[in-house]
């Protein structure tokens, strides 16, 4: 039991690295056109609410999110050019290493955004209850 839970970890530290590597990979110019556009309607399907087969359904609904998603992901990091990979990814190690292995310094980045939006939120509240 131990080691699947350590393989579904591993896969997800896997799968955190590579979307940040697609991420940067798309912005690179040195990328293959057909493998930006795949790497920009990946991330693109995975930030969007509609899915290839719907939640409703119960075990194909979590299929697209669980297993096409993941695996597109790293058909297209393993199909990029060595130099634009290399590159990626040490801007992915060093993104994970500042803000995803000191998550106390995330969380109080993330604090400090919310604060922030709740103060101006609650003056501009203010501001039109008053005029």
């Amino acid at each position: 039991m131990k080691r699947i839970g350590t393989a579904i970890r591993g896969r997800f530290l896997r799968f955190r690295r590579e979307i940040l590597v697609v991420a940067y990979a798309i912005r690179d110019r040195n990328t293959p056109l057909r493998w930006r556009l795949a790497g920009m309607l990946l991330i693109l399907y995975l930030l969007s609410p509609v899915d290839l087969i719907p939640v409703v359904v119960p075990v194909l609904g979590l299929l697209d999110d669980l297993i096409i998603v993941p695996l597109g992901l790293s058909l297209v990091v393993g199909r990029l050019p060595g130099d634009v990979r290399r590159d990626a990814e040490a801007a992915a190690a060093r993104v994970i290493h500042r803000w995803v292995a000191r998550p106390l310094r995330f969380l109080l980045v993330l604090a400090g955004v919310l604060l922030v939006a709740w103060s101006l939120i609650l003056a501009l509240i203010w501001w039109i209850w008053i005029r």
